[in-house]
C-alpha cells in the first residue's frame, strides 16, 4: 500500500480553506493557454523581504516568463508577503497564487499542492527567499529535452553575508549525461530542491511527496524520486542561489533544532526501511543519513559545546536501534575512516572515549600523523594499543617551494587511498566561487611538484585563498604546512604561507 503523502494537498485544493487565483487546471486556462515547459513551485511563509527577489528571477529567465508555469503557495504568511504575491498575480496570469488559512508549519504540503496543480512537462521548487540565474531554467529544461532524463541538477551557490560557496560540488563538478544516481559518489548527500528539475509526470505517477515535516522533507521526497529515475544528468553551470545572508536569520534550516533535525532523520531511516527496493539502492540511502546526517552531527562545534550531550546521544542510541532489522552490517557501508572508527567505539560501549574523539577532532589544532605502508593514520593521544591509530583517506603535506623566472614552484607529498587518482591542485578563493585556478599536477609515487604564474595570480582578484589537491573529480584535500613565501609582484604583495590549521594558503594584497 502505498503512502499517499499528497493526500492532505487534496483535500486542501477540494476545501474552502484555499483561495487560488489563476489556477492552471481551470477550464478557462487550459482553453486559452499554451501548456508551459516547466512548473516553478515556490511556499512562502512569511517572506516579505525577500520574496520579490524571488518572484524577479524567475519572471525574469532566459527562457521567457511565458514558458513558465509559476505557482506560489502562502502558507497563512502574517506580514505583507501575500500582498506582494498578489500584485504579481494580478500582473501575470500564469503566476498562481494559492492562500492557505491555516500554517502547516512545513514547505512540505504547500509544494505538494504545487505538484497537484502543476501541468507542466517538468517541475522544479524555489524557496522564497533564494532565486534562481538567469538562464538557470533554460539549462536544466535543454538538458532534459536533449537526453529524456527523468531529473537533472546543476551548481547551487550558497551567498552569505561576504562569501559565496558551491553546496554539493560534486552533483555539479561536470558535465554527465543519462547516467544513474549509483554512478555518482555522494549523489545521496545533497538532497534540498535546489538547482534541480525533474519529470512531473514521474513525480505524480509514483506518488512522490513532501511529507509534512519540519525537517527533512527534502531528503525523503528526493529519496523517492532517486528511487524511481531511470536516468539522471547534471551541468557545472549556476543554478540556484540560497539565500544565507546575516538579513535571513529566520530560515528554516537555521532555526530548526539540530536535535530535532536527527530526530526527523531516525523517522526517514524507518521509511527507506520499509521500501521494496534494491538492496544497493537501500545501502546508499540509509548510509547518507546514518553516516552523514547522524554521526558527523558529533564532529561539530554544536555537540562539543553542547552541555546535554546525553541528548544527542540518546538519538544515535535510537539511530543504532533500527540497524538490526537491516540485512547487513552497516558499519561496512561508512566512507569516512574515522565516522566508522567512532561508530565502532560506540557500538563497544566506549561512549568516553566516543566524546574525546571528537572533542580531540575539533579542539587540537596540531594533530600528530602516522605514515604506514604508504597510508597516512592520525594518532590518537587518549587510546591505546589497536585503538591508537585511525586511517585518514587522504594526507598532503608542502615540501620545498621557490620562484624562478616568475612562476612559483611547490613540491609536496601524499599518502592515501587515491594518489592515482589526482586531477590538479586548486587555488580557491575563500568567498567567490569564480576567482580560482586549476593547476596542472606531475607526480612521481607519491610525490608532486605543481607551478603557477605570477601572471595568472595578477590576474586574480585580491583576496584570500586555499590550496587544494583535488582527486576523484570533485574530492578535495589541504596541503599541510610551508614556510611563508613573499614575493612581491606587479605592485602586489604575494604571499604562499600557513594558515592556523596548518593548511597551504594564499594571500594577495595591493600595495596601492
Amino acid at each position: 500500500m502505498k503512502l499517499l503523502v499528497r493526500q492532505r494537498a487534496r483535500e486542501l485544493l477540494k476545501s474552502s480553506n484555499v483561495l487560488i487565483k489563476n489556477n492552471p487546471s481551470s477550464l478557462r486556462s487550459k482553453f486559452l493557454g499554451k501548456v508551459k515547459k516547466v512548473t516553478v513551485v515556490t511556499a512562502a511563509y512569511n517572506a516579505e523581504k525577500f520574496i520579490r527577489k524571488t518572484i524577479e528571477s524567475v519572471i525574469n529567465q532566459s527562457i521567457g516568463i511565458d514558458q513558465i508555469e509559476y505557482i506560489i503557495i502562502d502558507d497563512c504568511s502574517t506580514d505583507g508577503t501575500n500582498k506582494i504575491i498578489q500584485e504579481y498575480t494580478a500582473k501575470y496570469k500564469n503566476i498562481c497564487s494559492v492562500t492557505l488559512q491555516e500554517n502547516n508549519g512545513s514547505p512540505g504540503t504547500p509544494r505538494n499542492i504545487g505538484i497537484e496543480l502543476g501541468t507542466s512537462k517538468y517541475i522544479t521548487f524555489l524557496d522564497a527567499d533564494d532565486w534562481l540565474a538567469h538562464d538557470g531554467l533554460e539549462n536544466l529544461y535543454n538538458i532534459l529535452e536533449e537526453t529524456g532524463d527523468d531529473y537533472v541538477v546543476g551548481k547551487t551557490v550558497k551567498v552569505e553575508a561576504e562569501s559565496e560557496s558551491v553546496i554539493g560540488e560534486f552533483a555539479s563538478i561536470k558535465e554527465r549525461r543519462s547516467i544513474t544516481p549509483m554512478d555518482v559518489p555522494h549523489f545521496f548527500y545533497h538532497m534540498g530542491p535546489t538547482a534541480r528539475m525533474m519529470n512531473l509526470s514521474m513525480v505524480k505517477e509514483n506518488e512522490i511527496g513532501f511529507p509534512n515535516m519540519k525537517f527533512g522533507e527534502d531528503k525523503w521526497f528526493f529519496t523517492d524520486v532517486f528511487f524511481k529515475v531511470r536516468a539522471v544528468s547534471t551541468t557545472k553551470k549556476p543554478i540556484y542561489y540560497v539565500n544565507r545572508t546575516t538579513e535571513n536569520s529566520s530560515s528554516l534550516t537555521r532555526v530548526t533544532n539540530m536535535l530535532d533535525k536527527r530526530k526527523a532523520d531516525v523517522e526517514i531511516i524507518r521509511y527507506i526501511q520499509s521500501k521494496d527496493i534494491d538492496i544497493e539502492l537501500k545501502k546508499v540511502a540509509l548510509n547518507r543519513i546514518y553516516e552523514y546526517d547522524i554521526v558527523k552531527t558529533f564532529d561539530s562545534q554544536t555537540f562539543v559545546k553542547s552541555k546535554n550531550k546525553d541528548d544527542f546521544i540518546e538519538i544515535l542510541k535510537e539511530a543504532v536501534e533500527t540497524t538490526k532489522n537491516l540485512s547487513y552490517d552497516f558499519k561496512d557501508e561508512f566512507k569516512v575512516p574515522i565516522y566508522k572508527f567512532a561508530i565502532e567505539l560506540f557500538m563497544e560501549d566506549r561512549i568516553d572515549d566516543f566524546i574525546k574523539l571528537f572533542e580531540w577532532l575539533k579542539r587540537d589544532s596540531n594533530k600528530k600523523y602516522h605514515i604506514k605502508d604508504c597510508l597516512p593514520y592520525y594518532e590518537l593521544p587518549f587510546l591505546e594499543e589497536k585503538y591508537r591509530y585511525v586511517r585518514i583517506p587522504m594526507l598532503a603535506r608542502a615540501m620545498d617551494s621557490y620562484v624562478m623566472d616568475n612562476v612559483y614552484h611547490q613540491s609536496f607529498e601524499i599518502y592515501g587511498d587515491d594518489i592515482n587518482n589526482i586531477d590538479s591542485v586548486l587555488i580557491r578563493d575563500r568567498k567567490r566561487i569564480d576567482n580560482e585556478i586549476n593547476c596542472r599536477v606531475q607526480m612521481e609515487g607519491n610525490r608532486g611538484h605543481f607551478t603557477v604564474s605570477l601572471d595568472e595570480i595578477d590576474r586574480m582578484e585580491n583576496s584570500l585563498f586555499t590550496l587544494f589537491i583535488r582527486y576523484n573529480d570533485y574530492q578535495l584535500v589541504n596541503i599541510k604546512r610551508i614556510l611563508k613565501n613573499k614575493m612581491t609582484y606587479n605592485k602586489k604583495n604575494v604571499e604562499f604561507y600557513t594558515t592556523v590549521a596548518n593548511n597551504l594558503g594564499l594571500a594577495i594584497k595591493s600595495l596601492e
